[in-house]
């Protein structure tokens, strides 16, 4: 069963662009987009990787919730399952946005 994302056909622009457009008004982590668009996260985090290679994508990277470690040089866009410092799994999710 394919899920399309909403009102995607209506605007007739490609979950890329709409991505895009989305992050170019606001930031939001892959979970707030993928409830937007209607697709799975781990889409989501496909997409990001793609729209990085032609964008400037800005990354505000994760944060353990527990002793406020920030994971800076992280290469990855997804979320770390642990803090390195404190071993707990209580992190905050990257948030994404667009700079001109």
């Amino acid at each position: 069963m394919n899920k399309k994302p909403k009102d995607l056909h209506t605007r007739k622009e490609t979950i890329r662009k709409h991505i895009i457009r989305l992050l170019k008004e606001n930031s939001f982590t892959a979970k707030e987009m993928s409830k937007l668009i209607g697709i799975s996260e781990k889409d989501v985090y496909f997409e990001l990787e793609n729209v990085s290679r032609s964008e400037k994508l800005e990354v505000e990277p994760s944060q353990c919730n527990i002793c406020g470690f920030v994971f800076k040089k992280r290469d990855k866009l997804t979320k770390p399952s642990k803090c390195p410092i404190c071993k707990e799994g209580s992190i905050s999710d990257p948030r994404f946005s667009i700079s001109d």
